[in-house]
């Protein structure tokens, strides 16, 4: 898998965490399509938990942590690398090779 399909398969995270929150929202003021709507929120937590647990499966250390600031957090690179106090061109290396090492089941 090349690493533009892995970017948008960690982006999905995101997108997962907004969708559970509008369906919870909806649960609530649609009653009548409760159920639909709790079906559909489960199956979105489903596959954040399955892009968590990709991500953690890659090194548990730094390489984890840089994909999960980014894609889970939503961090830039440059944030990134102020935190984890390198460079910001060490951690573009380091998320590369994190992409690489990413292995989604």
């Amino acid at each position: 898998m090349e690493f533009e399909e892995k970017k948008n398969y960690l982006g999905l995270y995101r997108i997962l965490q907004a969708k559970i929150l509008r369906l919870g929202e909806m649960m609530d003021t649609q009653s009548d399509n409760a159920e639909k709507y709790l079906r559909q929120r489960e199956n979105a937590r489903a596959i954040r938990n399955k892009i968590e647990d990709d991500i953690d499966a890659v090194d548990g250390g730094l390489l984890t942590e840089i994909l999960s600031q980014k894609y889970i957090c939503g961090r830039s690179l440059e944030e990134i690398a102020y935190m984890t106090n390198y460079c910001k061109r060490q951690i573009e290396r380091l998320h590369l090779k994190a992409l690489d090492r990413l292995v989604i089941s």
